[in-house]
């Protein structure tokens, strides 16, 4: 199951920041084929798959991951557009709580 959610937190990603998959592969140093398989659930991406994710996106790979459980709790099984918009803004409401956690944790130093 987890590959499955995490390859439309993936994909809604990519489609959401607006790079084709052939793009993106390039940015990952992987295959089309591969974040196509990864995208599409056939394949679970590992932990270092998952760290160029995060690099491209610029987020932390927890981040990531709470992004891809959201999106499983709140499934939206509409048109596409529609799931890009609802991705967009879960995502725009779990990147707030991040940095409100990391400004918490800076005040604690």
């Amino acid at each position: 199951m987890f590959g499955k959610v995490m390859g439309e937190a993936l994909k809604l990603l990519r489609i959401f920041n607006g790079y084709k998959s052939v793009e993106l592969a390039k940015m990952l140093e992987l295959s089309q084929s591969y974040v196509s398989e990864l995208e599409n659930g056939k394949k679970q991406p590992t932990m270092e798959v998952l760290d160029k994710y995060a690099k491209v996106f610029n987020m932390r790979k927890s981040t990531l991951m709470l992004f891809a459980e959201e999106l499983e709790k709140d499934a939206v099984k509409d048109n596409t557009k529609q799931r890009v918009a609802y991705a967009g803004l879960k995502l725009i409401e779990i990147l707030k709580k991040v940095e409100l956690m990391n400004e918490i944790q800076d005040d604690d130093l």
